[in-house]
């Protein structure tokens, strides 16, 4: 028996699939490859068009007033079909972090941009995934009643075609998360070469940029570590879309090699029809139930919760990028050579498993957060 969130989150899982299937087919795909990465405007402009971008946006602020569960179906079905969309940056990340930590002012002025698409962003969460002494480091500097941030943060989502970019930094007490324009004097953006080149990950490099109180979303001070908090809410938020990406992307790998073993045939008969074939069949099946029952429990743990939901979080990270990938190199096996052409829509799909996996904590930083969460 469902009941009206079901049906609500049918509808919506049913329109994104609808719209992204009509709109991102896999020609679209690489097209964005050959070009490099950058995100699909067409994609975004109808993904606005129909309130998915603003999906989880209050409705004052021209939103649809709903939550992180209906927001990873959207996200599910982007990874259906390798989608070059801001939904993750700018949705799930920007607009998330400006919901749960942004003033007033804050809200009137970004979050109607957000939700109609006129404007993206997106956070620069590299470093709270980092190990300790690792080179990305962002440090922030009282001088003349402003912050000034300097340092360097990679793998950031999009940063190329964002005006609004949320930047956490170091302080002598803990954390601070600041807000800047793109095109504020000393900061920079440098493209970085993906596997996967459907997706856009940059380089922010920063010099002295300023950042007035104004510009402040949350910041740690002694027995107060509001922005740790943020940026743990904000990691578990992109853990979970990445992981929600990855179970699209092992439904559709399924659908695809399910197709082909039907079709190809061996001795006169289908390889589907071989018992190991449907043995590496029925592991990529179980692989994808798992993942999707662990995906769902985190984001409706997400929307409760955000920042004390840690547990569920990395176990489907973890879970469900791990297996996608091994999906993948099933497929491929499965598919034989064709599946290592560059004709064949399924290497896609293989790097955006791979990238995935490292995207947002690598499997050993949530695997170890899972210990830390049962022991």
């Amino acid at each position: 028996m469902t009941g009206p969130e079901d049906d609500d989150r049918a509808a919506v899982r049913d329109l994104a699939r609808r719209l992204v299937a009509d709109v991102f087919p896999s020609s679209r795909a690489r097209a964005v490859a050959h070009k490099g990465g950058a995100p699909d405007a067409d994609l975004d402009r109808e993904l606005a068009s129909a309130g998915l971008l603003g999906l989880e946006i209050a409705e004052e602020y021209g939103g649809g007033g709903g939550s992180f569960v209906e927001l990873a179906v959207v996200l599910e079905a982007l990874g259906e079909h390798v989608g070059a969309s801001t939904l993750l940056s700018s949705a799930v990340l920007c607009s998330g972090a400006l919901s749960l930590a942004g003033t007033g002012a804050q809200h009137e002025r970004w979050l109607p941009l957000l939700a109609a698409g006129t404007v993206s962003g997106t956070v620069a969460l590299g470093e709270w995934f980092s190990a300790p002494g690792a080179r990305d480091r962002v440090a922030a500097k009282r001088t003349d009643g402003a912050w000034a941030l300097t340092g360097r943060v990679g793998h950031v989502p999009d940063a190329r075609v964002s005006r609004l970019l949320l930047l956490p930094a170091r302080t002598p007490d803990g954390w601070l998360v600041a807000l800047a324009e793109s095109s504020a004097p000393g900061l920079s953006v440098t493209p970085q070469a993906q596997t996967d080149e459907t997706r856009c990950l940059d380089d922010i490099v920063l010099d002295s940029v300023g950042v007035p109180d104004a510009g402040i979303l949350a910041v740690d001070v002694p027995g107060a570590p509001d922005a740790t908090r943020l940026l743990g809410a904000l990691a578990n938020r992109a853990a979970v879309a990445v992981a929600a990406d990855s179970v699209g992307n092992a439904r559709r790998v399924l659908g695809m090699t399910v197709e082909y073993v039907r079709q190809r045939h061996q001795f006169n008969r289908p390889i589907g029809s071989f018992q190991a074939v449907k043995h590496q069949a029925a592991d990529m099946l179980v692989n994808l139930e798992t993942s999707a029952a662990l995906v769902d429990e985190a984001a409706r743990a997400l929307a409760l919760e955000p920042s004390s939901c840690d547990l569920a979080v990395s176990l489907a990270k973890d879970h469900a990028c791990e297996l996608a990938a091994r999906n993948a190199g099933t497929a491929l096996q499965l598919h034989g050579g064709i599946g290592y052409t560059w004709e064949h829509d399924l290497h896609l799909y293989f790097k955006r498993a791979l990238l995935n996996e490292f995207l947002f904590g690598e499997p050993r930083w949530h695997r170890d957060r899972v210990l830390r969460g049962l022991f």
